[in-house]
């Protein structure tokens, strides 16, 4: 690639970026939403988390509700992320990112199987929108 390709190129796109939502019709019905996701492979090194992890997303739907296909995508790019590489960090960012797109208080809870360790880990994230 020349000089003035890659001065051009698009560069990778944020995870958050990734995030769709759409209107929820019936925002007048109290509607409790909970997007169970099966979580893939997201570090090459250590193969982790392990097959049989998942990510829980839950909320009190609003006036927007998180867009189902665009969740699988936002989680594929977390695959050998430079900067978000632990699971304690990796579930504070999609709680914060998942609320921001809401529009709304987001629960994230992992429970996440791990190799090369005798254990697993349950993580809870609460997080409001920012401003």
């Amino acid at each position: 690639m020349t000089q003035a390709a890659a001065d051009t190129a698009s560069p990778e796109p944020i995870p958050a970026e990734l995030l769709k939502t759409i209107a929820n019709a019936r925002p007048h019905l109290p509607t409790l939403v909970e997007h169970i996701l099966y979580l893939p492979e997201l570090c090459p090194a250590t193969q982790n988390p392990a097959p049989g992890s998942t990510l829980t997303i839950s909320y009190q739907a609003g006036e927007w509700l998180l867009e189902l296909f665009s969740l699988d995508t936002y989680i594929d790019a977390f695959f050998a992320h430079p900067v978000v590489r632990d699971m304690e960090l990796f579930v504070q960012t999609v709680a914060q990112d998942a609320a921001n797109a809401a529009r709304i208080e987001v629960k994230v809870l992992a429970d996440v199987r791990l190799n090369r360790v005798r254990q697993g880990q349950r993580i809870t994230v609460v997080a409001q929108p920012e401003a």
